[in-house]
């Protein structure tokens, strides 16, 4: 067969059309490469391309090249695995949070208050059998001693006390309380001291944070069954803390062996208030055989502790607040025995209008909001609650607060 022959007219519609004669005939020349095609339609409905500039790829197009072919495989790796690492972080947790998948907003509002709330993070230890009623440790301050002389007298010995609700704790002691006694003496006076060692295994000391003694005379273990006894001066206004000074120091504070003294300044304080004395402390616990808690020394080296408290029990003053008038002064004697964590003191909804760093009225301050109280330190704080209402104490470091380390103040009309 014969090559084809190829028609070169112009196409012919089959149909004429309105446009076919309202348009005229365009030329079939070819469109010089500085010419503009002419056009029917208005210039904003058909941008005009510039045919002159080679085409650059898209910006989706150079981060794909980038990433396949520039890139090392190890980096893709690891920005990978960022980027599912962030994905979960930024939207499968907050997700997961909001459906209740890990049970933390099913539970309904609660109404207790907000002191009693901080105990979301306290350990869950299972209850010990006949775990010992709780007293409550009386948390107002005693009256100063009078004359010149005061005689203290304090017996070590062990005692199951309960330290939170249900948990008995194998404790050593001074006078079978965790704290010991409040001593409150005045400036100048001086203190006739006593110590008997109860204990049947050990030997125990004391040490005065307040005094002024030779501590290889004064502050040496007492042998079971034995007593020693010294004289001190209170030379130093203050709000101190006294412990057991036997070695391991530590594991004798940490089963319970301290307590407050107060020295009132000689002249007294300026301004008459309503008193109250605060000891906080840690617990570091194991359970025993016989279903009682004692020290677990592992716990305590690491600084992990099961409780945190005000006056040896958890949250004791949520149910029992401390009270006072409103518009009354109260002078907070706050005590840290620690023995490892600091206190950053604060009371929800009020300012502490004057305090005196370890309770010595030479160091005041004026208008803080949380009072910083090292282990073995002490502050007298004074504040005044103008409305009735509840004012939550607490550790501002709120690990501790919510291991128990809260209570109320509860101002009456």
């Amino acid at each position: 067969m014969g090559a084809p022959q190829l028609d070169t007219r112009p196409p012919v519609a089959d149909m004429a059309t309105p446009e076919t004669f309202s348009r005229p005939t365009q030329p079939t020349q070819p469109m010089q490469p500085t010419q503009q095609a002419p056009s029917t339609k208005h210039a904003t409905h058909e941008p005009m391309v510039d045919t002159s500039r080679e085409l650059r790829p898209t910006a989706q197009q150079a981060l794909a090249n980038w990433w396949n072919h520039k890139l090392p495989p190890t980096a893709r790796m690891l920005l990978t695995q960022l980027g599912v690492a962030v994905a979960v972080v930024l939207v499968v947790l907050p997700l997961a949070s909001s459906l209740g998948w890990f049970g933390l907003h099913t539970a309904a509002p609660s109404s207790a208050s907000p002191a009693s709330q901080m105990t979301m993070g306290m350990t869950t230890n299972p209850p010990s059998p006949n775990a010992p009623a709780h007293p409550l440790y009386n948390p107002q301050a005693p009256a100063a001693a009078q004359g010149d002389i005061v005689n203290v007298h304090l017996t070590t010995k062990e005692t199951l006390v309960s330290i939170a609700p249900g948990i008995a704790y194998q404790a050593w002691t001074f006078n079978g309380t965790v704290p010991g006694p409040v001593i409150r003496v005045r400036q100048g006076q001086t203190v006739h001291f006593t110590l008997t060692n109860g204990d049947s295994a050990m030997s125990h000391s004391i040490d005065f944070h307040a005094a002024q003694t030779a501590w290889n005379i004064n502050y040496q273990p007492v042998a079971p069954g034995a007593s020693l006894t010294f004289d001190w001066v209170a030379n130093y206004p203050g709000a101190f803390l006294y412990h057991c000074g036997t070695p391991p120091v530590m594991e004798h504070m940490a089963n319970g062996m301290y307590g407050a003294i107060i020295v009132d300044p000689a002249n007294g304080w300026a301004t008459p208030a309503q008193e109250y004395v605060l000891v906080q402390s840690e617990f570091y616990t194991q359970r025993a055989a016989n279903g009682t808690y004692t020290l677990d020394s592992a716990k305590m080296m690491n600084s992990a502790p099961d409780y945190v408290t005000f006056n040896g029990y958890a949250n004791q003053y949520s149910q029992q607040p401390l009270t006072v008038q409103k518009g009354q002064r109260v002078r907070l004697f706050v005590i840290n025995a620690g023995p490892t964590h600091f206190s950053a003191f604060h009371v929800i909804g009020a300012i502490f209008s004057d305090s005196y760093v370890d309770g010595n009225p030479a160091n005041h301050m004026q208008g803080n909001q949380t009072l910083t109280i090292p282990p073995g330190g002490g502050v007298v704080a004074e504040l005044t609650m103008p409305e009735a209402g509840e004012y939550p104490f607490l550790t501002h470091s709120f690990m501790d607060a919510s291991m128990g380390a809260s209570g109320l103040i509860k101002a009456t009309p």
